[in-house]
């Protein structure tokens, strides 16, 4: 009985202390302003941008004009999360009738419609 408890105890302090990563939740599900193949092609995209870091490989948040990429590691005694923040292009969709200019999320209709060259 001992013997059985102590395998059961041994188990499932190993599996509790294993490295996690969580994978990325589903940030997508909200931006019902973009049609289904918008809203994968974006999230392609962005989640083959964090996998091109070498430490911060997971996309774990969008928001506005900005997504994150991070990692989140916990081997029961130490739990680290990291991440690094980056702007969405110029023109990307963030909301219902919204593009990103500059990092800012704004109405189309008020996006500038021309840049000074040089």
């Amino acid at each position: 009985m001992q013997l059985t408890l102590f395998i059961v105890f041994v188990t499932f302090v190993h599996l509790s202390c294993e490295e996690q990563s969580e994978a990325s939740p589903d940030i997508f599900r909200e931006m019902t302003y973009l049609s289904t193949q918008c809203k994968a092609n974006l999230k392609e995209q962005l989640v083959e941008r964090c996998g091109e870091h070498r430490f911060q490989t997971q996309l774990v948040d969008i928001s506005g004009c900005h997504f994150k990429c991070g990692e989140e590691h916990n081997n029961g005694q130490t739990r680290v999360r990291t991440s690094q923040e980056f702007k969405l292009n110029d023109g990307t969709p963030c909301g219902q009738g919204k593009v990103c200019i500059d990092g800012t999320c704004i109405e189309t209709c008020r996006m500038p419609v021309a840049k000074q060259i040089g």
